[in-house]
């Protein structure tokens, strides 16, 4: 129960000497003089009387807002005085004395404080509906204010009597308490002591679960009428609906949506979102074939879901967008194409019938030199789509022809102290399919003994909150692969910027290529020899010591490597393959872990026929004890090995010591 107890009765007084001097007229006139109404301090149910002259012609007494007192309900009446009880509907304002010959105001307003008694409020309502309020002294209540400072003032109540009072709550209204305001002699302001329950729309189900841009969706729930507007993933917003009711809205899903969780919005500010996210159907490349293709001889085909959705594709380096009428052929599962003469290896983009645009997450690849596309390229030779030079403190060349790692050009950033190299602005990429950060980078003067620090992000700041240090080696190439586990705070559904900055102030030049995403661990090579697993009719042709084929003590790629335990002089070795014609690659490639006894030595890198000629040209690298290594070494550093059929490899540290070396990834890119 509220209440608030009411204190005085405004007295209202008729000025005295202006009584006085015009007394014997009035009264010899036989007309009513109203002089003055008293005491003060009174209220409802007490008594107040009315002075002046010729009272008894008073016929009635009218309190506002149209309370009557009729002549025979006075108290007493006498010619210079009524008496009369203050009806308990009187509210502030005129009062009228009614006779025979005219009504008669009262100069000012009889004014009171009262008592108002809250017994109960409507416990729930929607927007729009109406509440009831009812209690005692109801119609004192000049406003109500809902959460969030919207106020229904008196004029706009339904309905007020001295019990009861109807206000509709306004569609801007949420849960909360309420506030009232009464009138008086001195207006006073209490609140509810439960607060409003305001009906929100619920979300019961929506369908599909599963759907393309533009197709309908339907969301059942309860008092889906309050809705105004959705905002889908991807802040799409629409407020365009095919039909709408309390129990049900129907909407096409705007183009550009993304998957996650759409938000019903209404006038209330508090809004409602979807418990599971929405799934949207793009194209998605899973394969492509050949690999790699002739330039303006081969078609490619693309196999993946949701192809049918496609209405062009962007290949690396080709100027305009293939669209879809030119394809050789189109389904749901699969796209054939031919491909153009200029086009280079590298991700393949698309764009929907709907105008929405991604990666689709195949590769083109090309016959060239140099190491293969990586799964989704941020920079090699091009900016992946919408990026831009976003360096600092420093010169940067996108294309600079100075040094390459991959293609013709790479990325030069000449620091004057402190700078760092960057691309941002990308559109939004989505990596997380993915689980390696790839990049290389050439070490210019300055970098001597320096790391760089290597960092990706969204572009919003967040991609300083973990980033990883590499340590780059002045005067050549370093390829770096790094996990995602290693940068837990970076948003991989959303990457549109990268950062390479020499941990250091001083000026350096430093140069990026073949930025982007690949599988975990390293790509598969063109062609392997050993991975896992060795190739057909191949076997341990080790010698001197003793090897295990698939230990699971280290790994470069997969679970298992070659570990080859040296008893002094011997070597690790796999021979007797099917023949393997690698006459058009490039490089040899393997990798290697130097264990106990390799510290400071070199590994003969030997490969061949297995007659005998494979050891008429070999190659000598340097092992790191502790570590892992990858080689990569041109073919024409092998010039009397017939490449057309190669079925053996060897590795030998070069001493005839004890040694442990573990052996993994072997083969031809």
């Amino acid at each position: 129960m509220y209440k608030i107890q009411g204190l005085t009765l405004l007295l209202t007084l008729v000025g005295l000497v202006f009584l006085s001097s015009c007394e014997k007229d009035d009264e010899g006139s036989g007309a009513v003089v109203l002089l003055s109404f008293g005491p003060s301090g009174v209220e409802h149910g007490e008594e107040i009387t009315f002075f002046g002259q010729n009272m008894d012609a008073v016929t009635a007494i009218v309190f506002q807002p149209d309370v009557e007192v009729p002549k025979s309900a006075f108290n007493s009446v006498t010619s210079d005085r009524i008496i009369v009880t203050i009806p308990e509907a009187a509210e502030a304002g005129i009062v009228i004395l009614k006779t025979p010959s005219e009504d008669i105001e009262t100069k000012t307003i009889l004014n009171f404080e009262v008592p108002v008694i809250i017994t109960s409020i409507t416990e729930e309502a929607k927007p729009g509906t109406n509440i009831t309020i009812t209690g005692d002294k109801i119609n004192w209540i000049e406003s109500i204010t809902f959460t969030s400072d919207l106020v229904v003032e008196k004029a706009d109540f339904e309905s007020q009597s001295i019990t009861q009072l109807v206000v509709t709550v306004p569609m801007e209204a949420q849960t909360g308490f309420l506030i009232f305001a009464t009138g008086g002699t001195e207006p006073l302001t209490f609140g509810s002591e439960e607060q409003l329950i305001v009906t929100l729309p619920v979300i019961t189900s929506f369908s599909p679960t599963d759907i393309r841009h533009t197709d309908v969706l339907t969301i059942a729930g309860t008092d889906l009428d309050l809705v105004t507007s959705i905002v889908f993933a991807g802040n799409f917003t629409t407020n365009t609906f095919v039909s709408k009711t309390a129990t049900e809205i129907k909407v096409a899903v705007p183009t550009g949506t993304v998957k996650g969780k759409f938000t019903l919005m209404q006038a209330s500010p508090v809004n409602v979102v979807s418990a599971s996210d929405l799934t949207i159907l793009l194209p998605v490349g899973t394969g492509i074939s050949p690999k790699p293709a002739v330039p303006g001889v081969d078609n490619i085909t693309i196999t993946g879901t949701n192809l049918d959705l496609v209405g062009k594709l962007t290949l690396p380096s080709v100027a305009n967008p293939i669209l879809a009428a030119t394809f050789v052929s189109q389904s749901a599962t699969q796209i054939v194409l031919a491909v153009p003469a200029e086009a280079k290896s590298g991700s393949i983009y698309y764009e929907t019938i709907h105008g929405y645009s991604n990666n689709l997450g195949v590769t083109l690849v090309i016959p060239a030199p140099g190491p293969p596309p990586l799964a989704i390229t941020m920079y090699d030779e091009t900016v992946a789509p919408g990026g831009g030079n976003w360096s600092w403190s420093g010169t940067a060349t996108v294309a600079s022809g100075e040094q390459f790692y991959s293609g013709d050009v790479s990325f030069k950033f000449v620091s004057t102290g402190g700078g760092g190299a960057s691309i941002g602005g990308m559109t939004s990429i989505d990596a997380s399919g993915y689980g390696t950060f790839v990049f290389s980078l050439y070490g210019g003067p300055g970098t001597a003994g320096k790391q760089v620090a290597a960092i990706l992000g969204d572009d919003s700041g967040d991609e300083w909150g973990s980033y990883n240090a590499v340590n780059i080696v002045e005067g050549q190439w370093t390829e770096f692969r790094i996990p995602f586990t290693s940068y837990p705070t970076v948003n991989f559904t959303a990457i549109k910027r990268w950062i390479f900055k020499v941990e250091s102030d001083d000026p350096s030049t430093i140069y990026v290529d073949r930025v982007g995403f690949d599988p975990p661990g390293p790509p598969p090579l063109s062609i392997t020899m050993y991975d896992e697993t060795i190739a057909p009719g191949g076997g341990n042709w080790g010698w001197s010591g003793t090897a295990d084929v698939a230990s699971t003590e280290e790994a470069y790629s997969g679970d298992v490597s070659w570990k080859f335990q040296s008893t002094g002089g011997g070597g690790a070795s796999a021979g007797g393959m099917n023949p393997i014609d690698a006459s058009t690659k490039t490089y040899f490639k393997f990798a290697l872990y130097g264990g106990p006894g390799t510290a400071g030595k070199q590994v003969a890198a030997i490969m061949g026929d297995d007659t005998g000629d494979e050891w008429g040209s070999y190659n000598a690298v340097s092992i790191v004890e502790g570590q892992w290594t990858e080689y990569q070494i041109p073919l024409t550093s092998y010039p009397t090995v017939n490449l057309s059929a190669v079925r053996r490899w060897i590795f030998k540290v070069e001493s005839d010591d004890p040694s442990l070396i573990y052996v993994d990834r072997v083969g031809f890119d």
